[in-house]
């Protein structure tokens, strides 16, 4: 079979001569090749192998169909909604301090406000309690600065207000009209002096010192004096009893502070060494917190003489003198502002008061 194919090469044009022997080689690589790739696909195709005929041909497997889908108006596909940034997850210590924190606040502010509307019940002056509530607050006040200031200073003469009062009995006539009215006839005037009668006077039987003693009320006054100006400063100590709103002092235990103060101040001015309030202005600029310390100011209304030499004076006679003062906190800011006028009555015969009132 192949020999005609040989022949049909040989006879081909032939470019460059060359000699036989190197063609030969390359004739017989193809013939080899050509045998090798066609003898098995023709065995292949005349095999008759029982094997073969004997398998049954393999099906195909067909699709399912799956049922069309009605027809629907073509709907525009939903736009992607934008994803947020997920926060970043907090650590658990940071919680914990937070929830620490708002705990005390919470415990602190509910306190406050309890004690502010519902306070603990205060002392009974003249109780172990009261005694030692007293002995605090004295050893407070001794460490204030001006306190320490005024008492170290020459000029300056102090005393505890009303150290100097004790219990005594007064005879009511003593302090009655000096003349009776033309009206009145001998008789009454002897049923009035066998009838004469005494009461007691003291601490106990003041508004300040008995009624707003302790440490609930007026639990420290220092009174300092400078004969100079005749200025008076007092550093008192209001304490729980005197509030009227809770933890904030009434207005009238200001207001007889502020008189018995200023009246101090003019008393001492006068010769008789007593008198009476006719006049009081009170100021009201700021509340004062209870249970604190406070500084109360108090100096005669001073004026300018018209001559060359204008020179400060009081302005003052035997029997009036006006008096201007203010409460104050330690740190100087006015809280009650005041003035006040102050006189010696006629008629009515009045005993001194004590150097130490």
């Amino acid at each position: 079979m192949l020999r005609p194919r040989i022949q049909q090469l040989y006879r081909l044009p032939i470019s460059h001569p060359a000699p036989a022997r190197l063609c030969t080689p390359l004739l017989r690589q193809r013939a080899s090749s050509s045998l090798r790739l066609s003898t098995p696909v023709r065995l292949r195709l005349l095999s008759t192998s029982p094997r073969r005929f004997s398998e049954p041909p393999k099906a195909t497997p067909t699709p399912p169909q799956q049922p069309p889908l009605p027809e629907t108006s073509a709907a525009p596909p939903p736009e992607p909604e934008p994803q947020q940034p997920k926060p970043p997850r907090r650590r658990r210590r940071r919680g914990v301090l937070y929830a620490a924190a708002f705990l005390l606040l919470g415990t602190t502010l509910g306190s406050i406000f309890r004690v502010t509307i519902a306070p603990p019940l205060l002392p009974t002056p003249g109780s172990a309690e009261d005694r030692e509530l007293l002995a605090v607050i004295h050893r407070k006040a001794a460490r204030l600065p001006l306190i320490q200031q005024l008492s170290s200073d020459p000029a300056w003469a102090s005393w505890d207000a009303y150290s100097s009062i004790q219990d005594v009995d007064v005879d009511v006539n003593d302090v009655a009209p000096a003349s009776a009215s033309s009206a009145s006839s001998d008789d009454d005037n002897n049923d009035n002096n066998n009838n004469s009668r005494s009461r007691r006077q003291g601490k106990e039987h003041r508004l300040t010192s008995g009624a707003m003693a302790g440490s609930r009320g007026l639990a420290f006054q220092r009174v300092f004096h400078c004969v100079a100006t005749g200025e008076c400063v007092t550093v008192v100590y209001f304490g729980g009893g005197t509030a009227g709103w809770p933890g904030v002092v009434h207005g009238g235990a200001l207001a007889t502070i502020l008189d018995e103060s200023l009246g101090r101040c003019a008393i001492l001015q006068f010769p008789a060494r007593t008198g009476v309030t006719a006049h009081l202005e009170l100021n009201y600029k700021a509340p004062t917190s209870a249970e604190a310390f406070y500084v109360v100011r108090a100096r005669p209304v001073v004026s300018k003489d018209d001559g060359g030499e204008k020179k400060k004076k009081v302005v003052k006679n035997d029997r009036k003198l006006w008096v201007e003062g203010a409460v104050e906190r330690l740190d100087g800011t006015v809280l009650v502002a005041a003035k006040a006028l102050f006189v010696v009555p006629k008629g009515v015969k009045l005993a001194p008061l004590a150097t130490g009132f």
